[in-house]
Order: structure tokens, then C-alpha cells, then sequence
């Protein structure tokens, strides 16, 4: 009798390990350690070899599943393996028999005594021969239309099968395989275990106004799937697969306490009143399904048409509705669309802090493993990890530098560097710590008042000194993306274009007259001639690749400053990559409606002034100025 008792696991590294109850319990025994004998006839279990050489002389029938993971083992007398079986490196095995449960061998072999195999057989490219043919990774499956056929079945009860006859009587206490249930009133009044899957279908357009029968099933392992159709299963109890429920179907489940990944569609409805454990996701499409004793979630809970009042413990939890919690406990993943709820007796959060959590009430939070930090929140102090986004692709923690786009939910866990490597980096531009400090930290970073984001700069001045700066090298041939435009950014785009050789393509004279000041503010009007030049360069050698043919290549503007007479570069569109006056012009950008009011501008590098004959409100959207209105307004630049 199949049991949804706990089972006990036992890890061999040694013979004093083997457990002295595998006889009577139904265990999982794990063989860590090399050459291991046991000499046992029968194991009312599961057993893993993960060690080579490991010998069973007198072993004949494993009543759960084998998988062989390690060379060299021995099982000379093994018959039967009554659920699974995988075949990972050689062993002595030979005399294998009977697989009632799926096979899977990536070997070539020869199983010359095996003739039956119960669940899905896998082989992907390996040569394996069972009683001197050749198997294939193909399963043949038994048609049903009248009950007659039925006593044509294996009796051992290992087969797929397809039913298409109506009231149709299946009288086996186990099944090993797959059921595709596709007419009417089908019944399998003494089943007691499945290993393998249900299918059940009616193809009929006038709807199920039938319900099939499963008056003694208690435990399945593998998957249940519905569609236009009714089923009862009035004493289950476990289910290890998924429950699948597409449009139109109707399940009772008033005993199941554990099951995989729950879903149902539209119009479609489902019952549990003693499920507590789901070893997968929930998702409710169709009528609202009360979940009155659930108290954990493995994986994603998604609340959309779910009540459950009970639940201590998700993965994920994706709301959808401002459902408050009164027993929810722990959230092990990522936590979205929770505006304003009240978590009232939440003890920890895996992630905190993204925007979609933004008005979140947690009176009872004791812990947060990654915590973004938000100034109102006040959770520092909780957090086991603390990040701080300084912009859109950044993030800092105290020991830990993140280069990306995506949310916070899922960032912790890409590519990261430490901060020694951020300091190489930031030293590409700054030559001291102090430069950082006044020309980037205080102009472009957020700035966090706490002492947790405080010991992070306090981290970068102690290290600065002591870190080399990095050589392009190393990141122009860095496969990761992100930290190539990072340092791009840094290494300034003229370093950039010298070193990569780009390709000058336009260039262009305008006359100006100038405004200069002196140092008692007197102005004194001069007359110059500026140069522009346009280059291009191939994306590829940026290692940014495009599949359109439009876009293989990066464009900047090379001007120089009248002062210093150094040289400065912008990126700019491809769109103005033709005039190099009108390239230059590109780069100010200002509302539409403010532009016939400019008096002049005042440029100094990346800095625009626009001064304006009156005051007036930025409406419509911004675009760039030609190259006649540009230079007739610029007056100062430097």
C-alpha cells in the first residue's frame, strides 16, 4: 500500500551509515562513499548511487526507484526496480527484468533479460539493447473503445492507453503510465496508485453532463490534466505532479493535502478543502477557489480569484487584489503588486523594496535577506543585504557592484563585481578621490543620508589609492555587456574613437562672435572660427550587435573648447551625422514652445545655459535645435 507518510532519507559515506530499517520503513538511501558493500536481498525504497564501486551481491527487487550516478557499481542480481529507473555510467546490472516506472539510460548497454518497461522510456543518443532488440524512445499506446478490449490490457498494469469508448470499467489497483480519458462515464473503481498521468478530455460539443470516477485513488505520482470535463477523486490524498484544469471543467478534491502546481483557466472550477502544501505555483483564472486550510506555497501564489486565509508561507506572491494576511508568515521570493497592504504578521521577505511594494505596511518584519534602500522605510537596520540604486543601470551594496536595467526583484542575482573593480573603473575618469567626490558623487549620484551608505564611500576613499586603474583591455573584451558601456562611459568617447580607430566623415567651419568676460564682469566681443567633425564607428567594434543594416554603426561630433583649445566629443543620432554643424546643434535639446523666446545660450562642455527674454512654462516636447538657430543664439562657450 502506497503511503503520503514522510520518508526517511539516510547519506552513506561510510558502512556504518547503511540504515538497519530499510526492510520494514520506506526509505531514500543516498551512497555517497566508494566501495560500499550491502548485503541486502530487498529494499523497501529508493536507492542513489553518487559512489563509484559500490557492490549489492545479493540485492534482487527494489521496491521504489534506482539511479545510478557512479562507476563501477554492482548489482548482479537485481530483477525488478518497481518505480524508476536511470542508468547514468556503467554497473553490473545485466539481469534487470522488470522497470515498472520510467527508464532512462545515457549509455550504451545491453539489458539481455529486460522485457518490461512501465513509465516513458529516455535514452537521448545512446545504443541500448533489452533481450536482443534495440529499444526506441517511441511508446506504444493501447486504444480502447469497447469493454471487452479491456481484458487485453497488461495485467501487470504498465501500459499507456487511450479511452475512447463510453462507460467503460478500467478494474486495476495500480497503473504505471499514461491515460488519455476521451469518452464518457469512464471508471476506475479499485485504483488505488498511478504512476504516470491522467488526461481526460470529452470531445463532445454538448459538454460534460458526466463526471468520471475515482472512488479509491490515493496517491498519484505525476500529472493531472482536464479539459470540458468533470472528475471526482474523493479520497486522494497526494499528488507529487500538477493539476491542470483548461476552460470548462469541474474537480473535487476533499481530501488532498499535497500537490504540484495548481492551475486553472476561465470557466472553469475547482475545490480543496484540506489542501495545506503545494510543491509548485497557483494560478486562478476561473471561478474564485477557497483555500480554506493552505498553509504553504512552494512556488509562485499568484491571489487572483483565491481565498486563503491560512497561509504562513509562498515563494513568490504576485497580488492582485488588496488582500490583507492574517497568518502569513514568510515570503521566500519575490513579493509584486502589493500597494498599501497590510502585512500584519510577515516576519521575513526575501525582497524588499522594489516600487511595486511602495505603501506596504510590515509591523512584524524581523528580517529582510535584500533590501533596497528607501529613506521612508526605515528597514536598514532589519536588512541582511542592503543596495542602494545610485541610477537607472546601477546598484552598490557594501561589498558589491551590479550593472543593470531590470528591477531589484531580479538583479541580486546577476553578474556582479566588487567594489575595488568600481574604483578602477571610476579612476578611468577621476584622478583623485576628492575629483570624484565634487565632479560625480555630488553631482550625478542619488544621495542616501545613512550611515550604511556612508561606510560605503568611507570603503571607496580607503581603497582608492591602493587600486590600479583598469586597462581597456579588460573590459573591451569583457563578454558582459553591461559592464563594457560602464566603462565606455568612463574612458570618454574621444579615448574611445582614437583607440578604435574610427572614421572621420564630415566636417564643417562656422564663424562666430563671441562674448568674453573679464574677471570684473566687463564683456568684450570677439570674432572666431569653430571646426566640427563628424565620425562614425562600426557597433561591432563596440561590441554592440544589431541585426539591421541601419544600425551598424555609432556616431559622435568632435569639437574643441576656445579657451584650452582641447579637444571634446558628444555621441549624437544617426540622423544628424551628415552636417557636422547641425551634429553639434543636436546635442541641446529644449521644449518646442520655449524656443522663439530664447535670448541667447551659454555653453560650458556638457553644460547648456538657456536665458530667455521672459519666463515661460515648458510645453510640448523637447527637440533638438537646428544649426542656424543654435549658433545665432550662442554667445559664450568654454
Amino acid at each position: 500500500m502506497h503511503t503520503t507518510d514522510p520518508i526517511t532519507r539516510y547519506k552513506v559515506f561510510s558502512e556504518e551509515d547503511l540504515p538497519e530499517t530499510a526492510f520494514d520503513d520506506h526509505v531514500t538511501v543516498e551512497i555517497y562513499g566508494r566501495n560500499i558493500t550491502w548485503d541486502i536481498e530487498e529494499l523497501n525504497g529508493t536507492l542513489l548511487l553518487r559512489g563509484e564501486g559500490c557492490q549489492f551481491p545479493n540485492l534482487r527487487t527494489i521496491n521504489g526507484s534506482l539511479s545510478v550516478d557512479a562507476a563501477d557499481c554492482s548489482l548482479p542480481n537485481l530483477k525488478t526496480v518497481e518505480e524508476n529507473f536511470t542508468l547514468h555510467c556503467f554497473a553490473q546490472i545485466q539481469e534487470l527484468e522488470t522497470v515498472k516506472g520510467h527508464f532512462k539510460c545515457i549509455i550504451n548497454f545491453d539489458f539481455k533479460n529486460l522485457a518490461t518497461i512501465g513509465g516513458n522510456i529516455s535514452l537521448k543518443k545512446a545504443s541500448v539493447i533489452a533481450r536482443g532488440k534495440k529499444l526506441v524512445q517511441s511508446r506504444i499506446v493501447i486504444p480502447i473503445n469497447y469493454q471487452y478490449e479491456v481484458e487485453f490490457l497488461p495485467k501487470e498494469g504498465i501500459f499507456n492507453v487511450d479511452i475512447f469508448g463510453n462507460d467503460i470499467i478500467i478494474p486495476y489497483y495500480e497503473i504505471r503510465g499514461r491515460i488519455n480519458v476521451y469518452g464518457k462515464n469512464v471508471s476506475f473503481p479499485y485504483l488505488e496508485f498511478l504512476q504516470g498521468q491522467i488526461n481526460m478530455e470529452c470531445r463532445d460539443k454538448t459538454g460534460h453532463y458526466f463526471t468520471h470516477d475515482f472512488p479509491e485513488l490515493k496517491k498519484i505520482v505525476g500529472h493531472l490534466r482536464f479539459e470540458k470535463t468533470k472528475a471526482s477523486f474523493p479520497v486522494l490524498q497526494e499528488i507529487t505532479g500538477n493539476i491542470l484544469l483548461e476552460q470548462g471543467c469541474y474537480a473535487d478534491f476533499p481530501l488532498l493535502e499535497t500537490s504540484g502546481s495548481i492551475s486553472v483557466n476561465r470557466n472553469s472550477g475547482v475545490r480543496f478543502p484540506l489542501l495545506k502544501n503545494v510543491n509548485g505555483n497557483i494560478q486562478i483564472q476561473g471561478e474564485t477557489c477557497h483555500f480554506i486550510s493552505l498553509e504553504k506555497v512552494k512556488g509562485t501564489y499568484k491571489t487572483y480569484q483565491t481565498i486563503a486565509t491560512k497561509i504562513q508561507e509562498v515563494g513568490d506572491l504576485e497580488m492582485h487584489t488588496s488582500l490583507e494576511f492574517d497568518h502569513l508568515k514568510r515570503i521566500n521570493g519575490r513579493l509584486t503588486n502589493a500597494f498599501k497592504v497590510n502585512f500584519k504578521s510577515l516576519e521575513y521577505i526575501n525582497f524588499f523594496g522594489d516600487e511595486r511594494q511602495n505603501g506596504s505596511r510590515l509591523p512584524a518584519l524581523k528580517q529582510i535577506n535584500f533590501y533596497l534602500y528607501q529613506k521612508e522605510d526605515h528597514f536598514e537596520h532589519l536588512a541582511k543585504n542592503i543596495y542602494f540604486k545610485i541610477n537607472d543601470r546601477m546598484y552598490l551594496s557594501k561589498d558589491k557592484l551590479i550593472l543593470s536595467g531590470a528591477s531589484f526583484n531580479y538583479v541580486v542575482h546577476q553578474q556582479n563585481y566588487t567594489i575595488r573593480k568600481l574604483i578602477s573603473i571610476l579612476k578611468l575618469r577621476h584622478s583623485s578621490f576628492q575629483n570624484f567626490m565634487t565632479r560625480e558623487y555630488e553631482r550625478q549620484w542619488t544621495r542616501f543620508e545613512t550611515p550604511f551608505f556612508t561606510k560605503i564611500l568611507e570603503k571607496i576613499e580607503k581603497l582608492w589609492n591602493g587600486v590600479e586603474t583598469i586597462q581597456f583591455e579588460e573590459f573591451f573584451e569583457s563578454t558582459d555587456r553591461n559592464l563594457r558601456l560602464f566603462c565606455f562611459n568612463y574612458i570618454g568617447v574621444g579615448n574611445l574613437m582614437n583607440r578604435l580607430e574610427a572614421e572621420k566623415i564630415n566636417e564643417e567651419e562656422v564663424e562666430l562672435n563671441y562674448n568674453e568676460y573679464d574677471q570684473n564682469g566687463n564683456k568684450t566681443q570677439i570674432r572666431r572660427i569653430n571646426r566640427y567633425e563628424v565620425y562614425k564607428i562600426e557597433n561591432k567594434k563596440l561590441g554592440i550587435y544589431t541585426w539591421r543594416e541601419t544600425d551598424q554603426y555609432s556616431y559622435a561630433v568632435k569639437c574643441w573648447c576656445p579657451s584650452t583649445e582641447k579637444e571634446h566629443w558628444l555621441w549624437i543620432e544617426q540622423e544628424y551625422k551628415g552636417n557636422a554643424l547641425t551634429a553639434i546643434a543636436s546635442t541641446f535639446r529644449i521644449h518646442e514652445n520655449i524656443i522663439p523666446h530664447i535670448k541667447c545660450l551659454k555653453r560650458q562642455g556638457d553644460l547648456l545655459i538657456c536665458e530667455l527674454e521672459r519666463e515661460i512654462t515648458p510645453r510640448g516636447f523637447p527637440r533638438a535645435l537646428t544649426a542656424s538657430e543654435y549658433f545665432s543664439l550662442l554667445e559664450v562657450e568654454a
